[in-house]
């Protein structure tokens, strides 16, 4: 469990330097890990005591996978099931805040009805001061707050009189250690555990800062947690000479286990406390500034250097043991910063730590593995042209076919077999015309393969609809096009929302159980939500295509479905180089209305995956598209790669990524592996 609890929020932003002033720190460079919006106290103390702040996250919180725990523990706490409620930290809060609101309560009304269900109970228990004042904000009083040691060993220490056969909920990270489960537990409670959220490694550090860090040009690290001190070293090895500073013990203890030396710890989890240590620690002799219940805890385990100090701050003598030399002026940073040197800080091997353990068998493997696929993890993509007799082969994508609507019932009856989530239908239509009116013919072949499909899932499965004009219009474009301002022709955007709207209300008449517009059309999300609910259709989800790039993978899609496109949809797909946009144009759409959203395509697009699915809240599908699925088949087809590893391997990418939802071409026969007696070969 982390020491720190709310001197920071979750989040993934980018690199920040942080304005700064003189004070005690005046010139210390001093790295945070957390984005510089959401690390705003710990920040602003720094900043108070003149150092010059370094803001970059590590990691990053995100909501569980499958929210069902806590919607149930929600539901336990609101009929008075819970005597104690422990709130470890400020992300708990908002976990706890969100489940209420699901269920359609604010957190305190939710609590409030426990009490009055079974009168002394529902009581809530804080970590520390910080998020004592995160309920408080949500207008929840903590009955209990630990006073000396503000930590789940604290809270465990000052831990009210047991009642045998008590309940507490214990809502908090997937990592969390076991501390004050066990202890409870050993104590004659009844403790139960659920996941409000998860740890996942931000985006790497940015290289200049890592060069920095490695030639001791930012003075002191502030460790805010175990996984923020794992997360450091894979990066960076830090010289002896930059001092670490933990915000507690525990911290402290993990950061000592991976070999990173601690030098001062802060008394409290809490953003004074951590400048107070970090003023004692560069400031010897100095009285240490108040800041809590005690002095911080300096460690002799590292030195901070006279070149990271200001001078006012530099000791004008040297310590009694032997100090490291002091690190070199910063070279001007059009410079390659120096490779660090292994004997600096140099890495004792434990060899009863070995991590090879872990992998020695099959079942090994399966037992430990971070990552898991199942059939419900998957979506099936199926084409279906109008006045087909029989299949007919796609030749640049191997194994998929232009089904006859019979052969699509086929298909679906297999899908619904085989366990997956879903089918997404794509028509191919005889006649297309500027407009896409076959979109909207209730007799058109899409709204037709609509309705077969969801006679053969008989309710097995999820029937989804790509919500686009393309595939209906004579120009191959994703909406109406009217006459630039230069004479050219460009998508009309607000033309085309009530094209999407009609086709959105036709789709649902059909049996549609999921619209998804694709076009990336601005507003198109909320023109679709407000047209199915001004028609009555309220229940049907909206999967917003919110992250789709003008890519060239989407070659075989287009001999698929026939398009008639000439030229390119740059103009409203986004840019293959932007990444910070994705978090935008997700935003808007969850705004909007989305239920779900997704990034495509998936494998060239990792990194925006895994930062949609950091933050979305939302569930996030990704999808596999037809130029990934047809260069694995074309390799395999060549003998180049191992068919079934390489299409198990891609799949599972993306499911690590973060995606819940996954659509791919293999669907099907992935679940098929995926449910052999041994699953994947992996």
């Amino acid at each position: 469990m982390s020491d720190l609890t709310d001197v920071t929020a979750p989040d993934a932003g980018a690199l920040a330097e942080v304005e700064t002033g003189g004070g005690p720190l005046a010139g210390l460079r001093v790295l945070v890990p957390r984005s510089a919006d959401r690390a705003g106290p710990l920040l602003d103390a720094l900043r108070r005591a003149g150092a010059d702040p370094v803001a970059a996250p590590l990691v990053t919180i995100a909501r569980p996978i499958d929210p069902a725990p806590m919607d149930d523990a929600a539901a336990r706490l609101a009929a008075g099931g819970y005597d104690w409620v422990a709130v470890t930290s400020g992300f708990t809060v908002d976990s706890l805040e969100a489940a209420a609101l699901r269920a359609g309560h604010t957190l305190a009304d939710l609590l409030a009805a426990g009490r009055l269900a079974n009168p002394g109970s529902t009581r809530v228990a804080a970590v520390g001061d910080a998020t004592a004042a995160a309920l408080a904000r949500a207008q929840v009083p903590a009955d209990f707050v630990p006073v000396a040691l503000q930590s789940a060993r604290g809270m465990l220490a000052e831990w009210p009189s047991t009642r045998l056969g008590a309940t507490v909920l214990l809502p908090q990270s997937d990592l969390a250690e076991p501390t004050l489960s066990d202890g409870l537990a050993a104590r004659g409670w009844e403790p139960v555990t659920v996941v409000s959220y998860t740890n996942r490694p931000a985006p790497s550090l940015p290289p200049e800062l890592v060069a920095d860090l490695a030639a001791g040009r930012v003075g002191a690290v502030v460790l805010t947690s175990g996984s923020v001190a794992r997360r450091l070293v894979q990066q960076v090895a830090l010289p002896a000479t930059t001092l670490v500073c933990s915000i507690g013990p525990r911290t402290a203890e993990v950061a000592a286990d991976l070999g990173l030396p601690v030098g001062v710890v802060a008394d409290r989890p809490v953003p004074d406390a951590v400048v107070a240590a970090l003023v004692a620690a560069v400031t010897p002799g100095q009285p240490t500034p108040p800041s809590g219940t005690g002095p911080a805890t300096t460690l002799p385990a590292a030195t901070l250097p006279t070149a990271a100090l200001p001078t006012a701050l530099a000791p004008s003598a040297p310590p009694p043991r032997t100090a490291p030399p002091p690190a070199p002026s910063p070279a001007p940073r059009s410079h390659p910063a120096p490779e660090p040197d292994p004997q600096v800080n140099p890495v004792i091997p434990d060899r009863r730590n070995r991590p090879r353990r872990l992998r020695t068998t099959a079942a090994v493997r399966r037992m430990v593995s971070e990552t898991r696929l199942r059939p419900a993890d998957l979506v099936l993509p199926l084409f279906i042209k109008e006045g087909l007799t029989a299949p007919h082969p796609i030749a640049s994508m191997p194994g998929v076919v232009q089904h006859t609507r019979a052969s699509l019932r086929t298909a679906v009856e297999q899908a619904a077999d085989a366990g997956l989530a879903g089918v997404m239908l794509f028509g191919v239509p005889l006649v297309r015309d500027a407009t896409g009116t076959g979109a909207t013919d209730p007799h058109g072949i899409l709204n037709l393969a609509i309705a077969d499909a969801v006679a053969a899932a008989d309710g097995r499965l999820v029937v989804m609809a790509d919500l686009c004009l393309d595939e209906f219009t004579d120009h191959g474009h994703c909406g109406v096009l009217r006459p630039g301002p230069d004479g050219e022709v460009v998508v009309d955007n607000d033309a085309t929302l009530d094209r999407y709207a009609e086709m959105a209300v036709v789709q649902a008449r059909a049996g549609a159980h999921l619209v998804a517009p694709s076009g990336m059309m601005d507003h198109q999300i909320a023109r679709v939500r407000d047209a199915l609910d001004e028609a009555g259709f309220t229940d049907v989800l909206v999967l917003a295509y919110a992250a789709k790039y003008a890519s060239a993978f989407y070659g075989p899609f287009r001999d698929a479905v026939e398009s008639t496109l000439e030229g390119d949809r740059r103009t409203y797909q986004m840019d293959p180089g932007n990444r910070r946009e994705a978090a935008r144009e997700v935003a808007a759409d969850v705004a909007e209305g989305a239920d779900l959203v997704m990034v495509k395509p998936a494998l060239p697009y990792l990194d925006v995956l895994a930062d949609v699915a950091a933050t979305s809240p939302v569930p996030v599908a990704a999808y596999q598209v037809s130029g990934e699925y047809a260069m694995i088949e074309a390799a395999a087809a060549n003998g180049w790669i191992d068919r079934r590893r390489a299409i198990e391997e891609s799949v599972l990418s993306i499911r690590r990524a973060g995606a819940e939802l996954i659509l791919t071409y293999w669907a099907t026969e992935l679940a098929g592996w995926l449910t052999e007696p041994t699953g994947s070969t992996r």
